[in-house]
């Protein structure tokens, strides 16, 4: 075993556990020094160059890239959401950690093997026919391998990482000092958005968790006819299946974004990217309960023209009262009606009363023409740092903003959506795909509810699957 293998087999114990917390203490308090500087500056109490505070914030960013890249764990995962939030972030920051969005490293085999081990009770070997020690895919908590049955069935198992757990949760630490440092110095409530993250990041740990939530998604999406015959689910196969290995159908074809997947699949890129956006709105506005993750390495282009949908680890669903604060906010954005987009947050409990002036005043921002229904090219044209920037110091202005429970990982959805749209299929003007199911939801449809919340809990139930 190499000296990176060791040091990743030993990454969950005590001294290599303290030697992650001080890593990131020392970002913490490198952040915490940033931006107290900018604060005091921003009150009068010293200067700050933007220039200067601006490269300040890349430095910092890729020091907390490359700690990423060598602690892996949660940490990837943190930069990877706080990279997509340029309407909090200085794009400094969030420039630098795209590059967290990148194939990670996978761990080594006799670590898989031994977790296999443990979790089925019987060395790979003897519980798969075949079983390939090359992973197909690699990511922060996991990794996937192809294998076959006893029985001749095709998978793919995701496996978690041996001492993940440990090393999450000392991130989760870390992340909640820092969190809670950092309510000094922006308006959003940091610690709801701490247990929101939390929860996110726990339950991607627990396959048996998203195994039940692709089989509710794969039900929901076939209640569409014409849907399920574009888009595929993969069937999870319960009896190889623990908290800790996830065993499902596995699925021959081409990541969307390759650029051979057209050809692959026989349909033009641009219908590609449509079938998998639909199938991603009807989870967001019809049935209220969505996958998190669209990008690129999550949606799988078949021969034929399917899309299948891949890693349910991080899903969320919109509680009712949410639903409807979200459903009056895109009506005051449809309408330009800056009293009801205030309004829908205080009902939420998302700001006082006493704020309401000051979003109206966000309200009037955010509705700005120039930002209106355009094209992917249309949208390259605009100076978006200059709309954040605007976004940002009217932000400032609110006493108290507390994040409703899912928001965060509704916008992101949302956010990784659109910008497969701009990546993948220019030309293609959002407002055909999004308008029929923005409109249908601000009809008032109830989203349904979910399916059962035990393992392989009621077959009657459709399931999306290549015949």
């Amino acid at each position: 075993m190499s000296g990176a293998q060791r040091a990743r087999s030993a990454e969950a114990r005590p001294l290599a556990l303290l030697q992650r917390a001080g890593a990131i203490l020392a970002l913490i308090l490198r952040a915490a020094g940033i931006s107290a500087r900018h604060a005091l500056a921003r009150r009068g109490l010293g200067r700050d160059d933007p220039a200067a505070a601006a490269a300040r914030w890349r430095r910092f960013a890729a020091r907390y890239a490359d700690a990423a890249m060598r602690f892996r764990g949660a940490l990837i995962k943190l930069g990877q959401l706080a990279s997509l939030r340029v309407e909090v972030l200085p794009e400094a920051v969030t420039d630098e950690l795209a590059r967290l969005q990148d194939r990670v490293a996978p761990h080594p085999w006799s670590e898989i093997a031994a977790q296999l081990e443990r979790e089925l009770g019987a060395p790979p070997e003897q519980r798969f026919r075949r079983f390939e020690r090359l992973p197909i895919a690699a990511a922060s908590l996991g990794q996937v391998h192809e294998a076959t049955a006893p029985d001749g069935r095709e998978l793919a198992v995701k496996v978690l990482y041996p001492g993940i757990e440990r090393s999450v949760a000392v991130d989760l630490a870390m992340a909640r000092l820092a969190l809670w440092l950092f309510d000094f110095f922006v308006v959003p409530d940091l610690t709801a958005l701490y247990r929101e993250i939390a929860r996110s990041l726990r339950g991607e740990m627990d396959y048996l968790q998203e195994g039940r939530a692709a089989e509710e998604i794969a039900a929901n999406l076939a209640r569409d006819p014409e849907l399920a015959g574009l888009v595929l689910v993969p069937r999870i196969h319960w009896d190889l299946t623990t908290r800790r290995v996830l065993a499902m159908e596995f699925v021959a074809g081409v990541k969307i974004n390759d650029p051979c997947a057209a050809e692959y699949a026989g349909v033009p890129r641009e219908q590609l990217v449509a079938r998998a956006s639909r199938a991603f709105l009807h989870m967001i506005f019809r049935d209220g309960f969505f996958h998190c993750d669209p990008h690129p390495g999550n949606l799988i282009a078949l021969r034929g023209g399917r899309i299948a949908i891949v890693d349910f680890g991080m899903h969320e669903r919109l509680e009712p009262g949410v639903l409807a604060a979200v459903r009056d906010n895109l009506i005051a954005a449809v309408t330009r009606d800056a009293d009801l987009y205030a309004r829908s947050l205080v009902e939420v409990g998302a700001i006082d009363a006493d704020d309401a002036p000051v979003a109206r005043e966000i309200a009037a921002l955010s509705f700005d023409p120039a930002y209106y229904n355009l094209t992917p090219q249309e949208l390259v044209a605009i100076d978006f740092a200059d709309y954040f920037t605007r976004m940002r110091a009217q932000m400032r202005r609110l006493r108290h903003f507390r994040l409703p429970r899912g928001v965060a990982l509704w916008s992101r959805a949302l956010s990784l959506l659109y910008a497969l749209v701009v990546e993948l299929a220019p030309g293609l003007r959002p407002l055909d795909l999004f308008g029929p199911y923005v409109l249908g939801f601000l009809q008032g449809a109830a989203p349904a509810r979910g399916a059962s919340n035990s393992p392989g809990a009621d077959a009657s139930k459709p399931s999306l699957r290549v015949r």
